[in-house]
């Protein structure tokens, strides 16, 4: 059976935790198999958040901040796997003095050396330090493999002496090091050499992304466009952070849809709230003009829905009022030549040999690069419905608090919460 993975760009908690309730229920229904949140935050309150919420990091880029990864005491060994072709960077925060740690950078200076600093806790993620004191160094070459997982132990024995195994060789002891009380363990990457962390399994896991990058969305698809044998089995769904309603009940149908059509290249949910669904939920009599007129889309980007707060406002309460949450199109499958938003789409995992996509417009790629290289259009299904908070230009105008409200309504009557 093919493996479902829902990825999620996170995130803004004010919009995600709807959307947060229905898929943990779809998880525990057996529909998702596995959540992978990317964290491309843009402030600290959200990705403090993320962190929190969405469990152990998996996948970090190189100039992602160190990640709380586990513990170390004189009874419980520090252990991992990662994938790292150089400069893994090991924080350890000693119980007891916590402004006060150590860090261990394993195959630095292009996997020739490693290191041993001692270091303020408040400048572990800083550029420039000035508190940073080199108190260990030794040439380790090749020390880091760069085509398996690398297993790393890191060890405290009675008398709080500290030694790290690194594929079964013993980088070094540290009396220094005295870690009688335990400590906090961190990891990270750096230096061009993103980290990935193998015995991490959960259903819903992190993928922290580099900050404060423009466009970062690239990052994602590279991440699954090198691992092709790895998902080429899976069905991945993609859906925007401010997805606020999900038909759980019609998700599976969705789902095997997607695998049934392999000529699509993507295939989007009906979603409310999206240019191109509103014109053809229109088209099809699903929504009266007195709500408002939804054209066609130039192109199928932009329009007067994307660019107008009062055109969605209208469009959500007349969804949040009706009865039965459905707006179907003028079929049970559109198929669709043009460009269109993706906030909740579908593709399949054989076809990530197909995207390695550059910094840029993932969405056009994905709806009008791609399908037209291979021929293969994209297509629109009716019967799983999705709603869509807002686009950036209906920003300002939304009453978000009140939508919001009555989205969490619909999904705690939708869910029995």
């Amino acid at each position: 059976m093919a493996p479902v993975i829902l990825v999620t760009f996170a995130g803004r908690q004010k919009r995600m935790d709807i959307l947060t309730q229905y898929i943990r229920r779809a998880i525990a229904d057996g529909i998702i198999d596995e959540w992978h949140i990317w964290d491309f935050t843009r402030s600290a309150e959200d990705s403090d958040w993320v962190t929190r919420e969405f469990g152990p990091a998996r996948f970090m880029g190189d100039k992602a901040p160190y990640q709380e990864k586990g513990a170390v005491t004189p009874q419980s060994a520090f252990r991992t796997s990662v994938k790292i072709e150089h400069d893994f960077h090991i924080a350890v925060v000693p119980n007891g003095n916590p402004e006060q740690c150590f860090e261990i950078v394993v195959g630095g200076w292009n996997n020739m050396q490693s290191v041993v600093r001692k270091v303020s806790s408040s400048e572990l993620n800083a550029t420039a330090r000035t508190t940073e004191e080199t108190i260990w160094s030794k040439a380790t070459p090749a020390v880091l493999s760069p085509s398996v997982p690398n297993d790393v132990v890191l060890y405290v024995d009675q008398a709080g002496t500290t030694s790290l195994r690194v594929n079964g060789v013993t980088l070094g002891t540290w009396p220094e090091l005295n870690l009688s009380a335990g400590a906090q363990v961190m990891v990270r990457g750096g230096w061009g050499a993103n980290l990935e962390l193998c015995d991490v399994h959960a259903s819903v896991r992190r993928y922290v992304g580099n900050p404060k990058e423009q466009l970062p969305y690239w990052q994602a698809y590279d991440y699954y466009a090198r691992r092709v044998p790895q998902f080429s089995d899976a069905v991945f769904l993609k859906c925007d952070d401010d997805i606020v309603y999900v038909d759980v009940d019609k998700l599976n149908d969705f789902i095997e849809f997607r695998l049934a059509n392999p000529e699509y290249f993507v295939v989007s949910a009906n979603v409310v709230n999206n240019g191109v669904c509103a014109f053809l939920q229109q088209s099809a009599g699903a929504i009266p003009e007195e709500v408002g007129h939804f054209e066609h889309p130039p192109g199928g980007f932009g329009g007067s829905l994307w660019l107008s707060a009062e055109r969605a406002t209208a469009l959500h309460d007349f969804f949040l009022k009706r009865e039965r949450k459905h707006l179907p199109l003028p079929s049970a499958a559109v198929e669709w030549n043009e460009r269109h938003s993706i906030n909740f789409v579908a593709w399949l995992g054989k076809d990530l040999v197909h995207m390695a996509l550059p910094k840029g417009d993932d969405e056009y790629a994905l709806t009008v690069g791609l399908p037209t290289f291979l021929g293969r259009p994209s297509a629109i299904y009716s019967d799983f419905v999705v709603s869509h908070l807002s686009f950036g230009p209906q920003e300002n105008g939304l009453d978000l608090d009140r939508l919001l409200d009555g989205y969490d309504a619909l999904m705690r009557s939708k869910l029995g919460l």
